[in-house]
């Protein structure tokens, strides 16, 4: 799923997919994601979700458009999509849009998309986004046509005389909403985590009693009653009876690791604790400490294989500490792990198991109700005042068992009361629906407190006339297009922030990124898709734009867009490059024009100073990979070149490689036949790449940038192993990388 605010920057455009905890407006932008926020800045009052100042239901946001160079910024489709409804702006100067003797334009767009957050039919969703009161509607647009994330549907005009200014809302069916979150909407409770859906922030809710050590235990110890391990610190608990009260524990993934800690509130809301000093370029250490704590299962004997106690492999290791549990690769039966974090409790500060029994963990995908998430469908009334118990027990700060309208205003301004209702979900009629408008609205007409005077007749009949100019939702042509008392409301500017963290590509979004690719190219990318973004979500690749457009035009072009799963060659030449070459040999390919085509030839070379230099170079090379007869006390043998060729989408290439992937995997991949499983299996053909990309810490390289120096620092990690090294082919991978950075970016 890709998705983007409906203003966008030419000045500063958003690369970083990091979005904050709250709606805009509401809490503390973080770093990198200013651009976002701006371009999703509410304007207050009335035109506030999902409760105005007047206590009446509102299922969209009043956004603000940001200005540059003096002008508003145009509107943009946030996805691609159909249009099911388009009205072009009234150009009459219409009497019943001057409510108010001020203008409120009708312009209005809505799309429908149909997109994945995650595997299976049960991820497939499909949403409507929906534009209102545009000064001018794009006038190529029409119903049925097709539309792009980013392309213009119109411009900002005014509501209530404030310019510039949309009405943005989002809105789904049940049977969607069901798909988006998981479950039915309700609270989240002891429900188990989605496996089909994973994306975002990890959480962890700890139930009261879970100990607390003073240093981090040992990966094998998952209780202080397990005996000693002399090379560890002894272990002692800070407190006796363990933490005094459930709690939830966030981890956030951006390239450094923040763990916070939240507890629940009398109000039965969540909020933070606190939050332990951010682990620096965790992201980029991932491999690295998974690694090391696979190898920390030498220091106990309890763990070793002679106990017959099987050890994690890394990878599975990997995906515990990445996700808090195993999505891809499983433990071994019998295995131990202890995810063990330090964190903040209201005991101390100290480190808990995130793995042991009774801790559950989910991700953002299963929209926790800790992550501030709520699902509001208890008000029973037809009309557009908000009598939700939910909400107004919310509303009562005081306490009092009665919030009066002036009370209601002041808790509306609020931040703990914009947050909870910046993630709050509802189900309430849309008040774009001409049937049953009086009816909507006929409170209006009697005395309420949340009215300084009621209307009468006239200006009842102005308003409803106003509101039928207005009104659309009978016009939409689509069948699945919610009923008008049957709709889902979400935050808009919540929903875009909390989708953009998916990073999951759908057919059609990967056919439209990759279509610098050939026909057939697309087709063999769409036969690996699912694979290929089960490794990207591990191997946080997919959490950022820029890091998946580095990725995809590196192995778009090693592969000659998927195209080929293993290097291709004969006999000789894999002897002849990765096991052992004669001089006369050497002769042979530089006479050839093979030495010039790899680019194996320095300036000035002939023959003969080619020929004395290469068999060094390969024996050299050979010695690295531990592949041939002359590294036999590595396990060399006769025909490793071939062997161990490159295979997987970033081609691992050599002996050493193949059976250091074989231990982060615990699968055997050097025996025959079984490095054929790295060309063959689509999951492990993607993984390798994945292995190869953390391994070497290219995230980092590609965080650094779009650039053109970017792009070739990462080729160059790819293609010669270096970064300071320019890749073969390096212009046709600029070419790869501009093409598909301009279908992911928000530029």
């Amino acid at each position: 799923m890709i998705i983007s605010p409906p203003f966008l920057s030419a000045a500063h455009p958003q690369q970083n997919d990091a979005m904050p905890t709250a709606d805009a407006g509401n809490t503390v932008v973080p770093d990198g994601d200013v651009c976002t926020a701006s371009m999703l800045e509410c304007a207050p009052g009335n035109g506030a979700y999902p409760v105005s100042f007047n206590l009446g239901w509102h299922g969209g946001a009043h956004l603000r458009a940001p200005t540059e160079g003096g002008d508003a910024l145009p509107v943009r489709a946030i996805a691609d999509g159909r249009i099911v409804y388009v009205r072009k702006t009234d150009t009459t100067h219409k009497p019943t849009l001057q409510y108010r003797n001020v203008r409120t334009d009708d312009g209005c767009v809505v799309i429908r998309h149909d997109t994945e957050i995650g595997e299976g039919e049960n991820a497939k969703i499909t949403y409507y986004s929906v534009y209102l009161h545009l000064q001018q509607v794009m006038p190529t647009l029409a119903a049925g046509n097709r539309i792009y994330r980013k392309d213009v549907v119109g411009t900002p005009g005014q509501i209530f005389g404030q310019y510039p200014q949309i009405h943005f809302e989002i809105i789904c069916s049940e049977a969607n909403l069901k798909k988006m979150i998981g479950r039915a909407p309700a609270p989240l409770g002891d429900t188990p985590a989605r496996r089909d859906a994973v994306y975002g922030d990890m959480w962890f809710f700890v139930p009261r009693g879970a100990k607390l050590f003073a240093s981090e235990p040992h990966p094998f110890r998952d209780d202080d009653s397990a005996p000693p391990v002399a090379t560890l610190q002894p272990q002692s608990p800070l407190v006796a009876a363990g933490t005094s009260c459930d709690l939830v524990i966030r981890m956030h993934y951006e390239k450094d690791c923040t763990v916070t800690t939240y507890r629940q509130n009398a109000d039965l809301s969540w909020s933070v604790y606190g939050a332990m000093p951010a682990e620096r370029d965790a992201e980029y250490n991932l491999y690295k400490r998974a690694t090391a704590l696979n190898g920390r299962y030498t220091d106990s004997s309890l763990a070793s294989p002679a106990a017959g106690i099987p050890v994690p492999s890394p990878s599975a290791i990997f995906e515990m500490i990445r996700f808090g549990r195993c999505i891809n690769d499983q433990l071994p039966a019998g295995a131990r792990f202890n995810h063990w974090r330090k964190v903040k409790t209201p005991d101390g500060d100290g480190w808990i198991n995130l793995s042991k029994a009774g801790v559950r963990a989910y991700s953002d995908a299963d929209f926790p109700e800790w992550a501030g998430w709520s699902f509001i469908n208890d008000d029973p009334t037809p009309d557009s005042l908000c009598d939700s118990p939910t909400v107004k027990r919310w509303l009562d700060v005081n306490h009092a068992g009665h919030v009066s309208h002036a009370d209601a205003v002041t808790a509306l301004g609020t931040d703990a009361i914009r947050q909870r209702m910046a993630r709050a979900i509802c189900k309430f009629p849309s008040e774009w629906s001409r049937d049953g408008l009086e009816a909507r609205y006929n409170w209006l007409k009697s005395p309420h407190e949340a009215l300084t005077n009621p209307l009468a007749d006239e200006a009842f009949t102005k308003l409803i006339d106003h509101a039928r100019d207005l009104a659309f939702w009978e016009d939409v042509s689509d069948p699945d297009f919610p009923h008008a008392n049957e709709v889902w409301h979400f935050p808009p500017t919540a929903f875009v922030r909390h989708f953009r963290t998916c990073g999951w590509l759908s057919a059609e979004e990967l056919k439209k990124i990759l279509a610098v690719a050939p026909a057939d190219g697309q087709a063999r990318a769409e036969s690996l898709r699912s694979a290929m973004n089960k490794m990207q979500r591990k191997y946080l690749i997919a959490d950022a734009r820029l890091r998946a457009a580095h990725f995809l035009a590196q192995v778009g072009h090693e592969t000659g867009w998927w195209q080929y799963r293993q290097e291709l060659g004969n006999e000789r030449y894999f002897r002849t490059m990765y096991e052992v070459i004669t001089s006369a040999e050497a002769v042979e390919d530089f006479n050839s024009g093979l030495a010039h085509h790899l680019g194996l030839l320095h300036s000035g070379d002939s023959a003969a100073t080619y020929a004395a230099r290469r068999p060094q170079e390969v024996a050299r090379k050979a010695q690295k990979m531990d592949n041939g007869a002359f590294n036999a006390a590595a396990g060399g043998q006769v025909g490793d070149g071939a062997r161990f060729r490159g295979r997987g989408f970033l081609q691992i290439t050599g002996r050493r490689n193949y059976a250091g992937y074989s231990t982060y995997r615990g699968i055997d991949f050097t025996g025959d036949p079984h490095p054929l499983l790295l060309a063959t299996d689509d999951y492990n053909a993607c993984d390798a790449s994945g292995f190869y990309w953390a391994r070497e810490r290219v995230n980092r390289e590609a965080d650094a940038g779009p650039a053109a120096q970017n792009v070739t620092r990462v080729g160059g990690q790819v293609n010669r192993g270096s970064a300071t090294h320019v890749p073969l082919h390096n212009i046709e991978r600029h070419l790869a990388f501009d093409a598909i950075w301009r279908g992911l970016n928000d530029a």
